[in-house]
């Protein structure tokens, strides 16, 4: 199924004004092009979907890569991905950003848990990136006292499940500081993901 309306028509670049399948098409040729093979090459353009907040491409990419029935927005299941865990960790982040809009399966948040279950499971509770990630997130902290308790909670491992919570609870609080800080994160982690998955060579997503 297509985005009947698609961030990606607005987002500025006129290769992607028609948004849906043409505009992740593109993208994900061009990545191919720069060397990245066919799985990862839709994983990262799921990624920048999310930058550009095309949320529905993204879902679209990374659900074959991931789920074992075919579905109508993502076509035929890719059982046998190089990718499952990237997929798995990318369905964790469009249904963040989903927050609390209800998908296929109850809200954005909701949604989100189950798939780090996914993404993060026996006993693979860390992610390459999830050490500079943590690093980073302390330059975003600034006065905010909410984002502070957050990492003194996390103590010096990234604790992904922490961050989801503090992004929902931050929608009933409407702390400004908190919003910023979640959103300055959530950019790094986007950034960080992408340059992973267009430098790994597999599905190599742990430490």
């Amino acid at each position: 199924a297509e985005p009947s309306r698609s961030p990606l028509a607005t987002c500025g670049i006129p290769e992607l004004a028609s948004g849906g399948t043409k505009a992740t098409q593109l993208l994900v040729a061009g990545l191919r092009a720069k060397g990245a093979d066919v799985d990862r090459a839709e994983i990262a353009a799921a990624v920048l979907c999310l930058m550009l907040g095309g949320l529905d491409e993204a879902h679209n990419l990374v659900t074959p890569h991931c789920w074992a029935a075919p579905t109508t927005y993502g076509g035929p299941s890719k059982l046998g991905s190089t990718v499952f865990r990237e997929a798995a960790y990318g369905h964790v982040i469009v249904h963040r950003m989903e927050g609390e809009n209800l998908g296929e399966f109850g809200s954005g948040f909701n949604n989100s848990k189950y798939w780090l279950g996914q993404a993060f499971s026996l006993g693979a509770s860390q992610h390459r990136i999830f050490a500079e990630l943590r690093k980073d997130a302390e330059g975003f902290v600034g006065t905010c006292h909410d984002s502070r308790c957050l990492l003194r909670t996390m103590g010096p491992k990234w604790e992904p499940s922490l961050f989801n919570k503090l992004c929902e609870d931050v929608l009933l609080t409407e702390d400004p500081d908190t919003l910023e800080f979640c959103k300055a994160v959530q950019t790094r982690e986007l950034q960080l993901f992408f340059e992973h998955i267009m430098a790994a060579p597999d599905d190599s997503a742990t430490a």
